[in-house]
């Protein structure tokens, strides 16, 4: 699949959890197959979509119906 041209993930976001937070964390990004900062950005994402703060990333193409 080709690159797209996105803005780079270069700023840092970091959080103090706990132990018992951070293991739950962890076993849930597992589950879904990301690791813990992809599955706790997908969480931020979907967040701040949701408040309608953050515009769609992703569209999908518009497909035409053939006559």
């Amino acid at each position: 699949m080709p690159k797209t041209s996105f803005e780079p993930k270069t700023a840092l976001v970091a959080t103090r959890v706990t132990p018992y937070i951070k293991v739950i964390i962890e076993q849930q990004a597992s589950r879904e197959g990301l690791t813990s900062s992809e599955w706790v950005r997908n969480l931020i994402i979907k967040e701040l979509k949701a408040e309608n703060l953050l515009q769609m990333v992703f569209k999908t193409p518009k497909i035409r119906e053939r006559d």
